[in-house]
């Protein structure tokens, strides 16, 4: 079953959820000039990436599984340019697209290394850009600790599983790059670890899937020590000390592959 409660989510999710620089400049170093060729933006929610990319001249179209989400994309790809499916039985023709991003989403699939094979038919020469949270990126974020048992069970590759799916399913020439947000744009629960104020925010939270996996209780108790330390200003100094740690461990890692042959 899918984290997140994304009908709900699509009501509100462009509040407090676009496209971070940080996670742009990944993408953009990885799959290269865009000169007007086609990109595939799977599992692209609401469109807040595929819209930054297509005004850098990538002809973008976008498949996600939640219809709610999918017609957020309208007003900003324009219609014809998205398509409900899903990542593992793409409904997209093979080799028939230049360039495929996934971007903060593998750890909604119950099979990655299928929509990796996916990605690997529909695409022609690449790359192949992914942005995953892995385990080694949960070492920052320390929200968990005020959420009792709310420890995401949904993130469970490391760096290396994700390179050697993507070897499997026809990849070759893996490079990955961590990546530390410096800002909270995308307003994923990583990048909420820029901002105690918006880490105490339930109208931020609600927008991600751990608030949604979370017990109504849970939330509630996790919610009054969060605005608890931040009016005394340890959040504030935890928040310093989670950058230091993702210096090193990254928020996000960015993967990119050729197909092979």
């Amino acid at each position: 079953m899918r984290p997140g409660n994304y009908p709900e989510q699509a009501e509100t999710y462009d509040r407090t959820r676009g496209a971070s620089p940080s996670v742009v400049r990944a993408l953009v170093k990885r799959l290269g000039p865009a000169e007007g060729r086609s990109l595939l933006d799977v599992a692209g929610g609401t469109g807040n990436y595929g819209q930054v990319l297509a005004a850098r001249g990538f002809a973008v179209t976008m498949v996600d599984a939640e219809p709610a989400m999918l017609a957020r994309s309208v007003a900003k790809l324009g219609p014809g340019h998205a398509v409900v499916g899903d990542a593992a039985a793409l409904p997209i023709g093979e080799a028939s697209v230049d360039a495929v991003m996934i971007v903060s989403a593998i750890h909604l699939f119950d099979d990655p290394a299928a929509a990796f094979a996916e990605a690997r038919r529909v695409i022609r020469h690449g790359p192949l850009v992914v942005m995953a949270f892995t385990l080694e990126n949960l070492e920052p974020l320390f929200v968990y600790e005020y959420f009792e048992g709310a420890r995401p069970n949904e993130i469970r590759h490391h760096e290396q599983d994700v390179v050697e799916m993507l070897q499997a399913a026809g990849f070759e020439d893996v490079e990955r790059d961590r990546v530390v947000y410096v800002d909270r744009a995308d307003g994923s629960l990583s990048a909420l670890h820029t901002d105690p104020y918006a880490l105490a925010g339930e109208a931020y939270l609600r927008n991600t899937s751990f608030w949604h996996r979370t017990a109504s209780d849970v939330r509630e108790r996790g919610l009054r020590a969060l605005h608890e330390d931040l009016r005394s200003g340890r959040l504030a100094e935890r928040v310093e000390d989670s950058m230091r740690t993702a210096g090193r461990s990254g928020h996000i890692t960015a993967f990119a592959a050729r197909p092979r042959g």
